[in-house]
């Protein structure tokens, strides 16, 4: 598995690469723990290029889930293969992850924060 962090305006991305398994949750769980201690209200999990989660990578999204709700912030799963949203799917987790497209997380979250900046910027003036 490879892990990447990215930040973009106020949110804070995960980029999940290659197998999530029982062998890369800890790592993963570890760096959710770093990403989400400045509290940020949106944290999303890219998982375009992620081939392969079992039992155990799918708990630890669960536990990042209501960690980060605990927390008042919102996970997004981001850019799911067919197969692997088809595991979500069948084991009903989409009814308690948003789950999004690359192009539909850019227009909601990433665009709008760009231009609530701008709006900030022109109320103080």
């Amino acid at each position: 598995m490879e892990l990447k962090v990215n930040t973009s305006g106020k949110i804070k991305s995960i980029e999940i690469a290659g197998k999530f398994d029982i062998e890369s949750t800890e790592e993963f769980e570890s760096i959710f723990a770093k990403v989400i201690e400045p509290n940020p209200s949106v944290v999303s999990i890219e998982l375009s290029r992620l081939d392969y989660i079992d039992s155990s990578g799918i708990g630890s999204l669960i536990k990042s889930l209501n960690t980060l709700k605990n927390k008042k912030g919102k996970l997004i799963l981001v850019g799911m293969k067919p197969m692997i949203q088809n595991v979500f799917k069948l084991a009903k987790l989409d009814m308690f992850f948003e789950i999004m497209s690359a192009n539909d997380f850019q227009a909601k979250y990433v665009n709008q924060d760009d231009d609530s900046d701008i709006d900030d910027l022109l109320r103080r003036s």
